[in-house]
């Protein structure tokens, strides 16, 4: 605990020396975010629907993330567009994935160490399940939002006789240049965490067809693909949608003036 405590103080100093000013709305914008994690824990232990208080909390993070520790601009607004629309194509398409995967669950391997415990939860585990890959991935798609909405205003702004096709370009080659880097982070994020995890399957002497069905591993494996996919379909969304909000600045006027 006092390590826990060091670390964290440790963290906390070296964001106000870098970032001056701005360190207090990202520390407290980063307890804001721990804080609907653990709101999101009590509202599913009270028994609300595990969906929609999931996609709520996950908006609130987005929000929070954006907004509070962005500030309010074209570059944040058109990043919450593109988060957003993802999340209904997320919804869609992945509840009836997990249906299918049945991925969610204790794995075989953890029984013996759970046989002592209770197995009688009211919530779902494929609902919660839904929440867990929500929640893994919610950094990963605002981070690379955020980045390539930000790389397209820098763009647009050094760029302004560029014709929209142009800014389009510009920006899908931005994208290109942080796919492979962000690709590479995630995945090596999955195998440093499933590292330990992977060994033991080791050294339990696990055949490749075991491997391949272990519900432990394929339950990662499944959050780490997604994870990945969501970080890739939410790139070129965003240089699309940023680009034509930053070509057409009168968008958010008009809408405003409704």
């Amino acid at each position: 605990m006092t390590v826990l405590l060091a670390l964290t103080f440790l963290l906390l100093l070296m964001t106000m020396i870098v970032f001056k000013k701005s360190s207090l709305y990202m520390i407290t914008g980063t307890f804001m975010n721990l804080g609907l994690f653990i709101l999101l824990l009590f509202l599913i232990s009270r028994g609300y629907s595990v969906y929609g208080t999931a996609c709520f909390i996950f908006l609130g993070i987005t929000i929070v993330t954006l907004f509070y520790i962005n500030d309010i601009n074209q570059k944040t607004l058109a990043a919450f567009i593109c988060v957003v629309g993802f999340l209904c194509f997320f919804s869609a398409t992945t509840i009836p994935l997990i249906q299918v995967l049945k991925t969610h669950g204790f794995p075989v391997e953890e029984l013996d160490e759970l046989q002592m415990m209770d197995f009688t939860v009211s919530v779902p585990f494929s609902k919660l399940n839904f929440a867990i890959i929500l929640m893994s991935f919610s950094g990963a798609v605002i981070d690379s939002s955020m980045a390539v909405s930000s790389s397209t205003y820098e763009i647009y702004q050094l760029t302004k006789p560029l014709v929209w096709k142009e800014l389009l370009n510009s920006s899908l080659t931005v994208v290109q240049e942080i796919v492979s880097t962000t690709v590479n982070t995630l995945l090596f994020a999955f195998l440093g965490s499933s590292l330990g995890l992977i060994i033991w399957m080791q050294d339990l002497e696990y055949t490749l067809i075991e491997w391949i069905n272990s519900q432990a591993l394929a339950g990662e494996l499944l959050i780490s693909v997604l994870t990945c996919l969501a970080a890739i379909i939410i790139l070129p969304i965003t240089s699309l949608v940023a680009s034509y909000i930053f070509f057409h600045p009168k968008f958010f006027s008009k809408r405003s003036s409704m």
